[in-house]
């Protein structure tokens, strides 16, 4: 946040004296002489703090505390009142029940303004790396640590959310499981770490290709899921092959192991078809057909055997990635 302080009173020489006593601890300093022209300022300089008088035209300190609270920004901002008439109470109670950071009567001591003012300042520090470390805490309760994707927690919740949409109004979900083919050669020929450097590229590269509407995890192991709404199989094929040839064609050589090609199996699902009402049911459709593309030969996108499912290749008149021929030349 911003160290630049928002002094607002009607009488100069009380500006004056608060922006001498404090130019120590802020950089950079704004002056009004009254709230309409506070609130002006506030919009337009986003100050970090503010420093306000209670007596003065147009608009007294009071509505302008409030106003500022109820602006975009401003619900957090710290705001000093000060008021030149006699201490009361009410008047300072009044002060804090409408947001007032902290109220002060006239003639304040400067090692006291300092004082409060630092305070105030050490508890938004304090504030501001709470909600930093929530956002933080957050983010690594649905990421997945090594891909950077989401994690299995997160696209289960998303999912059941997109499955409810689509059982309300009528619309395809495509669902992708994608397995790295020989992914176990990798660990024992290189070591784990080599994997990771594979899971992790694999990750990036997927995110890379990902379009709007395509929901992506990680599973786990070597496996990933995407889901795509408001879709129709002709598309989710397209989008399946559009995922394993960026992977078939990529170059994931690293300092772990020497120049390494991957492929992977597919297997896709859609909703609705027979059988298939759940989440769970569309991931166990999709699992079924990576398993036939498995056992059919690796490097391909299938659907579930059924009557209206058939396995799907490359589509008629796509474009190729120049094949690779034993794409891991393992020993």
């Amino acid at each position: 946040m911003s160290e630049k302080l928002l002094i607002v009173d009607d009488s100069k020489a009380t500006r004056d004296s608060i922006r001498k006593t404090l130019k120590d601890v802020f950089s950079d300093f704004i002056e009004a002489d009254n709230g309409l022209s506070a609130i002006r300022l506030f919009t337009e300089e986003r100050p970090g703090f503010i420093i306000t008088g209670v007596e003065m035209p147009k608009m007294d300190g009071y509505k302008l505390v409030s106003t500022i609270r109820g602006l975009e920004g401003g619900g957090d901002v710290p705001v000093v009142m000060f008021s030149g008439k006699k201490p009361t109470l009410k008047g300072k109670l009044d002060g804090l029940n409408i947001g007032a950071s902290d109220y002060l009567f006239k003639p304040f001591d400067n090692e006291e303004l300092v004082a409060r003012v630092k305070c105030l300042l050490r508890v938004r520090k304090s504030i501001e790396g709470l909600l930093e470390r929530n956002a933080l805490l957050e983010k690594l309760a649905v990421t997945d640590t090594l891909t950077g994707l989401y994690n299995r927690r997160y696209f289960f919740d998303a999912a059941k959310e997109q499955m409810a949409l689509g059982l309300r109004h009528s619309f395809r979900i495509a669902c992708l499981l994608i397995d790295i083919d020989h992914f176990k050669k990798i660990n024992d020929t290189w070591g784990h770490q080599a994997g990771d450097d594979v899971l992790r590229n694999v990750g990036r590269l997927l995110l890379a290709k990902k379009r709007d509407g395509e929901l992506m995890a990680r599973f786990g192991g070597e496996e990933f899921i995407i889901c795509l709404f408001n879709t129709d199989q002709k598309s989710a094929v397209q989008a399946a092959h559009r995922f394993r040839n960026a992977l078939k064609t990529h170059d994931f050589t690293s300092r772990h192991h020497p120049p390494l090609h991957i492929t992977v199996s597919i297997g896709l699902a859609i909703y609705p078809q027979d059988g298939i009402l759940t989440i769970d049911e569309l991931i166990s459709a999709a699992d079924m057909a990576m398993y036939r593309s498995k056992k059919e030969g690796r490097d391909r996108v299938s659907c579930p055997a059924s009557p209206v499912s058939k396995d799907v290749r490359q589509p008629a008149g796509a474009p190729r990635p120049k094949d690779i021929a034993d794409p891991l030349k393992l020993p």
